[in-house]
């Protein structure tokens, strides 16, 4: 099936000239632009200059998604009835978020060897690993599931791409809640001095205020993006002509509105910022390490 005949699939009955159910209103796409614009070149400069290269395949590559993903959603605004517009805000919007999940893994995984990996479950370096690479697979389900939907002939192919699309939200779903459980085991034990495993070897770091903050800014970004592969789970189950999918303003708060919040997360809370520390700092964790006594920062 090609992109016109999969836009008519779509269609609501109550609202035959739009393949959305409704019109995108034209202030939210250009607001959106706007707000992604904004955090990803910020975003970008940052990278640039403080030289963390992780966040380009990750953090700015989310937010070129999602800015086309909005062109493609103004564009259908100028021309409702354009199947390309909607192919490619279907794409871009459903997919973008997830290079940004990868940051989050990175993030914490050097907070954990900052702070002491002998309070986590897993050692710094699987982090990236293990989540990354199961955010690499839903990505893949996830593309491969759009793929098949644009190119169905017919509804049964429709639907096994929706399936496909769906599974791929799932499994992010998954990683989601499984990194979230071990991330908050490791801030328990580590607070409460109870290791996972114990290697003289291991350094004990010191929790400072911006590590505070950092670990605060990887949980309330995680938990924006849990809502929104919620969000995203109910919508496609709820199928291309159902309520979910052509309600706008859930769309927008719940998908890109949640985006938003874990993309400016990271640029009011800054990486090089919570991964760097003053020379006074770095002593204080030295005598830390040395004693394993409290420290007295005063």
């Amino acid at each position: 099936m090609n992109s016109s005949s999969f836009s008519s699939l779509v269609l609501r009955a109550d609202d035959t000239d739009s393949p959305y159910g409704y019109v995108p209103a034209l202030w939210i796409c250009i607001m959106f632009i706007i707000l992604f614009s904004v955090s990803t070149i910020a975003q970008l400069l940052h990278t640039l200059c403080v030289r963390q290269w992780f966040l380009l395949p990750t953090v700015v590559l989310a937010g070129c998604g999602e800015i086309l993903g909005w062109i493609g959603r103004l564009w259908s605004n100028q021309n409702l009835q354009a199947s390309d517009p909607y192919m490619i805000q279907i794409a871009c919007l459903i997919i973008s978020p997830t290079p940004l999940l990868g940051a989050h893994f990175i993030i914490f995984g050097r907070l954990v060897q900052i702070l002491g990996s002998q309070y986590s479950r897993f050692k710094p370096t699987l982090y990236s690993r293990i989540f990354l690479s199961c955010d690499i697979v839903s990505l893949v389900v996830q593309a491969v599931g759009g793929g098949m939907t644009a190119s169905a002939n017919d509804d049964a192919g429709v639907n096994l791409g929706t399936n496909i699309m769906l599974a791929g939200i799932v499994i992010q779903l998954a990683i989601l809640i499984i990194f979230s459980t071990t991330a908050l085991e490791f801030v328990y034990r580590f607070n409460t001095d109870k290791p996972v495993r114990s290697e003289p070897s291991d350094a004990i770091g010191y929790m400072d205020r911006r590590r505070t903050i950092g670990l605060f800014a990887v949980f309330f970004a995680t938990f924006c993006l849990f809502i929104r592969a919620v969000y995203r789970v109910i919508e496609l189950a709820d199928g291309w002509n159902g309520v979910v999918i052509s309600t706008q303003w859930s769309f927008d708060l719940f998908d890109s509105g949640m985006v938003v919040l874990a993309m400016y997360t990271w640029n009011f809370v800054p990486v090089s910022w919570i991964l760097s520390g003053s020379n006074k700092q770095e002593e204080l964790e030295m005598q830390y390490n040395t004693s394993h006594e409290p420290l007295n920062t005063q």
